[in-house]
């Protein structure tokens, strides 16, 4: 059943590829470690719009060079973010980032966010500036913590 759950969800990606594309963030230098956050959050929020899983698959498109290494290809970050430790995050009501050190070429930020079901959690959110390649300067997620629940003052 996982199996086939992968083969689908790689074919589907693969199909729609060419649809996914003309609406999806790439990651560029002139964003801002925030504004990074922002694009996965959002798109997480509204993870089945325009199509189902665009959302996971414009983040991913966001995770930096070495947690695609640790994560692997997309239908495997798919399972990830849609396992207990994150699954929600998909259609969650809101989200606040706040930053909480950043240096020339790291950034950490504190995020809530309240779920779908009314929980409250929170993550430690970790981005890294890209060395080289194609991405190069561009600011991209390196680590999202599992989450832990907070109290009612998100």
């Amino acid at each position: 059943m996982k199996t086939r759950f992968v083969l689908a969800l790689s074919l589907l990606l693969v199909w729609s590829a060419p649809l996914l594309a003309e609406g999806v963030l790439t990651p560029d230098p002139r964003l801002t470690p925030e504004q990074v956050i922002d694009i996965q959050l959002r798109s997480l929020q509204h993870n089945d719009e325009p199509m189902t899983d665009a959302g996971i698959f414009q983040t991913w498109i966001f995770a930096h060079p070495d947690n695609k290494q640790a994560t692997g290809p997309l239908a495997r970050f798919a399972q990830m973010i849609k396992s207990p430790h994150y699954r929600n995050m998909i259609n969650h009501r809101r989200h606040s980032i706040e930053a909480v050190v950043q240096t020339a070429s790291r950034a950490l930020f504190a995020v809530r966010l309240v779920a779908a079901d009314g929980q409250k959690l929170a993550f430690q959110w970790e981005l890294r500036k890209v060395e080289q390649g194609e991405h190069a300067g561009s600011w991209m997620t390196t680590l999202v913590s599992p989450p832990l629940r907070v109290g009612d003052s998100t």
